[in-house]
Order: C-alpha cells, then structure tokens, then sequence
C-alpha cells in the first residue's frame, strides 16, 4: 500500500504544489504496480471542512488513472503523528502489514520515524526526487535564493526533536 502524506492547501482550496507532487509521485507509484492501493493521509485544516486538499489529491490521482476504489482518503489527522495513527487504524481495518510512504526527502525521515514507532513496517520514496536532476552543492543552500528550503528542513529539525521529547518516534 501507498500511503501520500498532504503538504497542505491553498486559501483558494486547490493543493500546493507539494501537495500536488507527491499525488502525482504516489500514483506513478501506483501505475508501476508497487501497491494495490493508496492512501491519502493528513489534511483537517481550518477553515476548509470538509479538507479540500485531500479531495485536490484524489483528484489527481484519478486524473492520472488510479481507480476510485483503490484511494483511501484518512482526513483526521493534522499532524505526521496523527498520519501515521489515523493510517494505522485503517491498515489494521483492511489487514495491511506495510507501507511505501510518500512525501517530500526533508520530511521521510520524521514519516518513516513515526510509522515504526507504531510497529509498520515501512519504506520510502522521495516525491522531489522522482526524477533526476542535477544535485546543488551543500554551500548552496545557504545562498538566499534556497532560504525557503532552508527553513523547510529547520522546521522538520525542529519537529524531529519535538516528536523524539514526545515519545512519539
């Protein structure tokens, strides 16, 4: 099973492009055979109820071919956390053992920390990644046109050290 962590929403209610790269990278996934279904987890975001960015992302995927009757929509969760809890609940109902997570290479490892603290056992694939490009030198991320990437990985860091004082990976 593919499981596609949301990377959230616009005000407009249409996916970010985070959200839209890892839909589009989990059914590439899906149509390569790796999984027989994939679910959509994270996305209960105020003010948008039911959350629009989940239904962008089913969107997507049935756009590129996935049926509707293998996407699972978990729209419960707000955090990696509660993704990999509201996910595991739904495993459990359908008797499912494992799981390729989704998402971007900053957050994986946070993701994969916290699916197996919860016992699943769990592998990878990095949605920006799906396709080769030329890697960038570490002392460019420094330069200020990567400051958006810059604080991107200190907020995963910073959320890698929460979760590990929480217990929760």
């Amino acid at each position: 099973m593919i499981v596609v962590a949301s990377a959230g929403v616009h005000a407009s209610g249409a996916p970010t492009p985070g959200s839209t790269l890892r839909a589009h990278t989990a059914a590439k996934l899906y149509l390569e055979g790796l999984a027989p279904l994939v679910i959509i987890t994270g996305g209960v975001t105020e003010p948008y109820h039911p959350p629009v960015n989940i239904k962008g992302m089913a969107i997507i995927l049935q756009g590129m071919g996935v049926p509707s009757h293998d996407i699972v929509i978990e729209n419960r969760s707000t955090d990696t956390y509660r993704n990999g809890i509201e996910t595991s609940k739904i495993m459990n109902r359908l008797d499912l053992k494992s799981v390729l997570l989704v998402s971007h290479d900053y957050h994986l490892f946070r993701l994969i920390s916290v699916f197996k603290k919860l016992g699943i056992e769990a592998s990878v694939f990095a949605a920006n990644q799906s396709s080769p490009k030329a890697s960038t030198p570490w002392w460019r991320y420094f330069d200020w046109a990567n400051f958006n990437r810059i604080q991107t990985i200190a907020h995963e860091y910073f959320g890698l050290l929460n979760y590990k004082f929480s217990g929760w990976i």
